[in-house]
């Protein structure tokens, strides 16, 4: 009984001291909002020129595009667990819009590795070298 006693009066005053280390919100004048209205509104954006839409486009779809293209490449593979990605990066084009480009290492039926091979793929499917014709993919889409 003590016990609790003397637990609770620690709850209650550690309680009482955190609610005094909170700064309180001091209420706002009735100024603020006509000095928000009196702002002039932004002007509206401008289009945006190729290289920025290129560079927007990469930024925010490239991860997920990496992503996605690493698993339709590792599904296209006969051994998915061996392959090894290097140089991927993701890539916006007007034609194929975001895709990712790379190279892929992976283990062939009779278990060696096959050497790195480039790829292209929207992360639905993948353009794999020596198997598909990746040249014209690889210029059209990742140079």
């Amino acid at each position: 009984m003590k016990r609790t006693a003397i637990l609770l009066l620690a709850v209650v005053v550690l309680a009482w001291v955190g609610s005094k280390m909170v700064p309180q919100s001091e209420p706002t004048s009735a100024a603020a909002p006509s000095a928000q209205a009196a702002k002039a509104p932004p002007p509206p954006e401008s289009p945006l020129s190729a290289a920025e839409k290129k560079a927007q486009q990469e930024k925010w779809f490239g991860a997920e595009t990496i992503v996605a293209a690493q698993r339709a490449v590792r599904a296209s593979l006969k051994d998915p667990d061996s392959a090894q990605f290097k140089d991927v990066y993701a890539n916006y084009t007007e034609e194929f819009q975001v895709v990712a480009c790379g190279r892929v290492n992976s283990k062939n039926s009779l278990g060696g590795y096959t050497g790195f091979k480039r790829f292209v793929s929207n992360g639905k499917s993948a353009i794999i070298e020596g198997r598909d014709n990746v040249a014209d993919a690889w210029a059209g889409a990742c140079l």
